[in-house]
């Protein structure tokens, strides 16, 4: 009996476990039309950024197309958060992997978001860089000599340097 009850009771934990993960995982759904919304659906950014990280960009290419459309359109419109594109920060973007143009965004809303709304260029630079890398790093992309030496920087612990050293060469 005792052992029953255990069960019982490790079953119903695990359930509101899960249904308490899944609301806080919630993805993009529609691009918000006031600050209010936009501050309310922050979690929901970082939860999509994170999915469009982590998932292959083999599997659910719907789905991707969709959370990548939704997050261009939340960036863009944001009242919190600024992304500066400098070509210098991402030369690894060429035919076939403009993908990680949007992972750079998404890496560098999630630093701003996570830090108190961040202006940081370094900081926000090198985040967007290191989601890249992650995606990269993935696969499904041509291999990309740009690409490869960020990544070997950021190996070493070099790549915030090198942020450092190419925005003061603008």
């Amino acid at each position: 009996m005792k052992f029953l009850l255990n069960l019982l009771l490790l079953t119903g934990s695990i359930l509101c476990t899960h249904s308490l993960s899944a609301q806080t995982d919630k993805l993009l759904e529609t691009i918000p039309k006031t600050k209010e919304e936009y501050t309310a659906s922050e979690p929901s950014v970082i939860n999509t950024i994170n999915w469009l990280e982590d998932t292959p960009l083999d599997q659910e290419v719907d789905k991707r197309q969709v959370q990548t459309t939704l997050l261009v359109g939340w960036i863009t419109n944001a009242p919190e958060v600024s992304v500066t594109i400098d070509a210098k920060m991402t030369p690894f973007v060429t035919k076939g992997t403009e993908i990680l143009m949007v992972i750079f965004m998404g890496g560098w809303t999630k630093y701003c978001l996570q830090n108190n709304y961040s202006k940081d260029p370094v900081q926000c630079n090198l985040a967007g860089i290191q989601s890249s890398i992650k995606v990269y790093k993935k696969g499904g992309f041509k291999k990309n000599r740009d690409m490869q030496k960020l990544s070997d920087l950021d190996d070493k612990g070099e790549l915030e340097q090198w942020v450092k050293d190419n925005l003061k060469k603008r």
